[in-house]
C-alpha cells in the first residue's frame, strides 16, 4: 500500500470529484499507518472540519477508505478507475478549501 500512496490519493480525489463535483484538498484528511494488531498497513481517517461539515462526503470517503483497507479495492481496480475518470467529460466543480 505504501508504494501506491500517490495513486490512492489520486483515486480518492477523482472519486470525490466524480461523485460530488467537488475539488477538495485531501491533505490532512487521512494518513497511512500500521494496524497495531495485524501489522498491516492501513489508511486512517483524520478528517478535518472540511470533510466533517459534509456528512455525505464523510460517509463516502470513509467507505472508500474501508474498501481499500479491507482489500476489496485492488491497485489494479484503482488504476482502472483513474483511467476512467481521466477519460470522462469534466463536470462543473466547486472548490472547497
Amino acid at each position: 500500500m505504501l508504494q501506491n500512496i500517490d495513486l490512492i490519493h489520486r483515486y480518492l480525489s477523482f472519486s470525490i470529484k466524480n461523485q460530488f463535483h467537488l475539488n477538495i484538498d485531501l491533505e490532512g484528511e487521512y494518513t497511512f499507518t500500521q494496524n497495531i494488531v495485524s501489522k498491516k498497513n492501513i489508511i486512517a481517517a483524520t478528517f478535518t472540519s472540511t470533510i466533517l461539515s459534509y456528512p455525505e462526503l464523510k460517509l463516502f470517503l470513509s467507505a472508500l477508505i474501508t474498501e481499500i483497507n479491507n482489500g476489496k479495492c485492488s491497485i489494479d481496480f484503482i488504476r482502472e478507475r483513474i483511467r476512467h475518470f481521466e477519460g470522462t467529460e469534466p463536470h462543473p466543480e466547486r472548490k472547497i478549501i
